[in-house]
């Protein structure tokens, strides 16, 4: 159990009892477990400040919405209760360079074994739970002038002249405007993309920061693999996600390699135009003449029907024209997209989006910070101050309706308050 020690200039009890502010933080301190994390520098070199104080002062960062390092300080510097309570001595507070190299020198694999362990916990009191898992990603800007909307000058075109400080950052596409029913006024970004899946209960289970070039199919299978480590994979899950998931191979990813089913509607733009069959049961070509078979074409995973135009004349072309038919025996066709429990089960995918938009005022679409490393550190604890707080709402307060509520859920005394 951690243990705080604080100065006599007010009773500490009488605060968290009083306090819904202080309250939440001395749940959230008692609950996470920092025994990895080593208090301070051993090594050669200043013993410094303390490694886990500042790791529990960017959970205050991200929970209570602080844009920049600087203003946490400040932010600290006005509750000094609370700067206690992250480790620190009052009124002995590190400068912003110390936050910085925190972030810098943190693997960010430690970091992903506490939020996994706070999960673990979780799970094994089937608090939340992992038959069904719905995933997402979201931008995540870089701190560049490109990323200036009043910048006449921004580079949104030209993919391979990169980003000025920040190396890493890749262009990609943000947003776009309906107009009379056509896609128009496209935005695109420089950065990354921040990838995560999320239990049907709305808590994050596995994270990955990417560039924003890497696809989201892609980056899942990342994340399946990854959730399959850590956690193991249930037989039957199943596995929800948007149309930007709908690639072919991926189907067969979920299904072949771990026995779960994949729920995601069809992108329009992976359909093949509808081909009009003829008597024999071959497709017709644009002039309308049934074509003839022509053998199969195999192509990675896939299995294709070859025709061609019956039309073989000198004033043509000599090869004539030719039409596949998908012949795959593949996953992504037995999807049943036309039944109620498809239905039903898909409507649990808006759970990521509220996860998204409880945690989006946290620095999500804009970061202050360069290097890669340090950003996906950043990304890494805002997720896992998620799951930190439905571990305490429902493990301290024993209030698993509140595991979401990040701002309310310590709103009530408990008698676990001071134990």
């Amino acid at each position: 159990m951690v243990q705080f020690q604080f100065s006599l200039f007010y009773n500490f009890q009488m605060l968290i009892q009083n306090s819904n502010f202080y309250r939440k933080y001395y749940l959230l301190f008692k609950t996470l477990d920092l025994s990895n994390i080593s208090s301070k520098n051993y090594g050669i070199g200043r013993t410094g400040y303390s490694r886990r104080a500042m790791f529990r002062a960017f959970i205050v960062k991200n929970l209570e919405q602080i844009k920049s390092v600087p203003a946490l300080i400040s932010f600290l510097d006005s509750h000094p209760a609370l700067c206690e309570m992250c480790g620190f001595d009052m009124g002995v507070l590190p400068d912003a360079s110390q936050f910085y190299r925190f972030l810098s020198h943190t693997s960010n694999s430690l970091l992903q074994n506490i939020h996994h362990s706070i999960n673990k916990e979780l799970l094994n009191k089937n608090i939340i739970s992992s038959d069904i898992l719905i995933a997402d990603s979201k931008p995540v800007m870089a701190a560049s002038k490109e990323n200036n909307f009043k910048n006449p000058n921004r580079n949104t075109r030209n993919k391979y002249k990169k980003a000025k400080h920040n190396p890493a950052a890749t262009l990609g596409y943000y947003s776009y405007q309906s107009i009379n029913g056509q896609k128009d006024n496209f935005i695109f970004f420089w950065g990354y993309r921040t990838h995560v899946i999320v239990s049907k209960e709305g808590i994050p289970l596995v994270e990955l920061t990417l560039p924003n070039n890497i696809t989201d199919a892609k980056a899942a299978r990342k994340l399946m693999k990854k959730f399959k480590r850590v956690y193991g994979c249930r037989k039957g899950f199943i596995f929800i996600a948007d149309a930007a998931y709908d690639e072919r191979d991926f189907y067969n990813f979920i299904v072949n390699k771990f026995k779960g089913q994949a729920f995601i509607p069809i992108n329009p733009r992976n359909q093949q135009k509808p081909k009009t069959f003829g008597t024999h049961g071959c497709p017709l070509c644009d002039a309308g003449l049934e074509m003839k078979s022509d053998g199969t074409w195999t192509e990675a995973l896939r299995k294709r029907a070859k025709f061609r135009c019956p039309i073989n004349h000198p004033n043509f072309n000599p090869y004539g024209c030719t039409k596949y038919l998908d012949i795959t025996d593949n996953a992504r066709s037995h999807v049943p997209r036309d039944t109620s429990f498809y239905k039903s089960t898909f409507n649990l995918r808006t759970e990521v989006e509220r996860y998204f938009a409880r945690l989006g005022d946290r620095e999500l679409e804009q970061t202050t910070h360069y290097k890669m490393k340090i950003i996906k550190n950043q990304m890494t604890i805002a997720h896992l101050a998620m799951s930190l707080v439905a571990a305490a709402a429902a493990l301290l307060m024993l209030k698993p309706d509140k595991i979401r509520c990040y701002r309310t859920f310590a709103n009530e005394s408990a008698n676990c308050l001071t134990g």
